[in-house]
Order: structure tokens, then sequence, then C-alpha cells
């Protein structure tokens, strides 16, 4: 392990072992004064208010959109205002902001037998909205489409093919979308959240034709491995697919928790350290691709650490302490993230030095970060 994380230092242009620095001088290294970047997400106070929320690269609030109910992640048009910001599953609405002052320009309403599932994604030319649903009463999954040219006007929707979809990103070129679909069946008459079929859940991967809503590519799990379902995803630059499971069976079971795909290819699971492995709790949240497209992160709220991991070789690089940790959003920096927190807290994360360091300004701290971070370039 020592020998691939030197080796794997020398290809990012970096030399040394992995330390975790002392605070004052991990604050004198930080990059923070040099990123203008906005960064974005859902949050939560302390008495069931919910809003969507943007803070600059030191933490500062830059301002607070109050929500009707808990969002989830949030989808940004491409060179344009609108971002889109979806219930959390089982969700009834979705709103577009504006992402420089939080105001409300339109609203998504769900159809009765449909619920929205927490995330959506733009088209390259910001046209076409599309967001992940359960069609319950059919027990499969949806993605619908919105047409922002026209007022979000709900234009179409093609299957999911799979159950519970969730997490969805368009592929490299745009005309493809890579889905998670989780495997769970779930009723807004059982809460809408409750999974009913873990015995028969079967997750997958599918890639499918955003224009045509044909499945290209579909992925799944061995049948040992039928119950780590398939929430979070991100695609690097070069089409590779970094994948985070959430296991619902036993504890204690031994099951992978990360892998990566390529369309065509089967899922590969990847395992960390058995220190790290049981750390992570059977839970993964957000999965970031770092700007160089080698690294990525997995959060692990409930066990309180991110992890990293290249994505070339398929090692395990690194972990830092989170406690609650689960927003995560790259930098433009190579191994740089910044992480949010359901405590309040944010951090810099630096996985090729394995460096954490608190973002300054203390009014981020007011607010319980959700499970997702968006990165707004300036």
């Amino acid at each position: 392990m020592r020998h691939q994380r030197r080796e794997f230092l020398k290809l990012m242009g970096v030399g040394g072992a992995f330390t975790l620095l002392p605070l004052d001088l991990a604050r004198a290294a930080t990059p923070a004064a040099q990123d203008r970047a906005t960064y974005i997400s859902a949050s939560a106070g302390d008495h069931d208010d919910y809003y969507v929320s943007a803070f600059n690269a030191a933490g500062k609030i830059l301002f607070e959109q109050p929500l009707p109910g808990r969002g989830h992640d949030l989808g940004l048009r491409p060179n344009h205002a609108d971002v889109a910001a979806v219930e959390r599953r089982p969700g009834l609405y979705a709103l577009i902001l504006d992402r420089h002052t939080g105001d409300v320009r339109a609203k998504l309403h769900c159809p009765e037998d449909r619920r929205f599932y927490g995330h959506s994604i733009y088209s390259n030319d910001g046209r076409f909205l599309y967001v992940s649903e359960n069609d319950f009463e059919h027990q499969r999954g949806v993605i619908s489409v919105w047409d922002a040219n026209d007022g979000y006007r709900r234009v179409a929707e093609f299957d999911s093919y799979g159950m519970g979809p969730h997490e969805l990103h368009l592929m490299p070129g745009g005309d493809q979308i890579a889905v998670a679909n989780g495997g769970l069946h779930t009723h807004p008459d059982q809460d809408g959240r409750t999974p009913l079929n873990l015995a028969t859940m079967e997750p997958n991967l599918s890639v499918i034709d955003r224009k045509t809503g044909a499945l290209m590519h579909q992925a799944s799990l061995k049948q040992d491995w039928h119950q780590l379902s398939i929430r979070h995803i991100d695609v690097a630059k070069d089409g590779a697919i970094a994948v985070g499971f959430q296991y619902h069976g036993g504890l204690t079971d031994e099951v992978p928790l990360v892998g990566t795909y390529r369309p065509g290819e089967e899922i590969r699971a990847m395992e960390a350290p058995d220190t790290v492995q049981v750390r992570m709790r059977q839970y993964c949240g957000s999965v970031r691709f770092d700007a160089s497209g080698q690294v990525f992160g997995i959060s692990c709220p409930r066990g309180g650490i991110v992890t990293f991991w290249d994505a070339k070789t398929s090692d395990f690089l690194t972990h830092i302490a989170a406690p609650d940790g689960c927003g995560l959003s790259a930098t433009d920096r190579a191994g740089e993230f910044v992480n949010t927190s359901g405590l309040g807290n944010g951090w810099r994360m630096d996985a090729i030095r394995r460096k954490r360091v608190e973002l300054p300004d203390d009014s981020h701290k007011s607010l319980r970060w959700d499970n997702h971070l968006q990165r707004i370039a300036i």
C-alpha cells in the first residue's frame, strides 16, 4: 500500500507522505483565498425549517432560500442562473432557483401517481431537466423530462430500467444518462421511504439514451450482493463511473461499499482496509470525482469519515475524519474537495496530502447541511 501511495503522489506531482497537518499549519497552506467559487446545498435549521443555502470558499453564507420541505440534491443549468432543488424522496415539489440570489423562478409539481426521488440533471444545452421518479403503483422507476425553455413544462418520461432510481448524471458527450437504480420498492402509504422488498431487491446501474429512452447498457451486482442498493454515482470526463452502495443487510456482513463501472463491463467492487471498511458502517453518501478525474471521494456520514480512491488502479488511498460529513464537491485543484456536515461543519480536504482544513468563516455553522453539495465556478 505504501508503494502504491508513493507512485500515486509522483503521478499527481506531490512528494512526501500522507499526514494530517496541525490546524495552524494547514490553515497557512490552504488555497481557499484563491477559490472564487460558490458552493450550494440543501440545509436545515433546528426547527423543521429547510433551505437551499449558498456559501463562498471561506464558508460565509451568501443566501438562504426557505423550502417547503427537506431538499436533497441540486441540478445546475449550464450557462444559466437556474438551479433545480428537488425534494428529498418521496418528494412532491422541485423549485427552480436563481443561483445568485436564491429567488424562486419556477415550481415543478409531481403527478399524483409519482414521487420525486431527490436528484436531477440538465442536458448540456440547458434545455431539458431530467428528474428521477418513483412510479409506485407500477413498481418501476421513471425519468421525467421538463422543458426549461417552455416554463418547465413536463414533456415526457422514460423508464429507468429498474426500481427506485436515485442519482443520475450525463455521460461524456451528453447524449446518454447514467442512472443508479437502488432496487428499493417504496410506497407513499408506508411513509414513502420504508423498503418493502428487501428479500427481492435487484439494484442496477443503467445507461440510457436521453433522447429516445432506449437502454444502452446495464450492470447488476451478483446475487449475494443483491441488498447493496446502488444510490449515488459520479461520472468522470473519460466515462468512468464511481459508485457508492448502501447495504440493507447485517452491519457485520462482509460486502463491498464502493465500485467503479465502465459501460459494457461489469461493476468492479473495491474495498478499503478492514479497519476503514468497518468505519464506513455499510453506508455511502455523496460520490465525487476530483478535477483530475483520477481521484474520487465517497463520504460515509454514519461512520464520520470521507474515503478517497484511485479510479485508475482501483486502490483505496486514504480517509479523513468528518463527523456526519456527507456533502462533497470537488474544487478546481487535483485531489481537493469541500465537505459539509449535518452538524454544521465545513472543511476543505486534500486527498493527496491527507489534509483537512476547517472553513474559516463561522456563518455556515448555523445550518445543518444535507447530503449533497454543488460547486458553481465564477
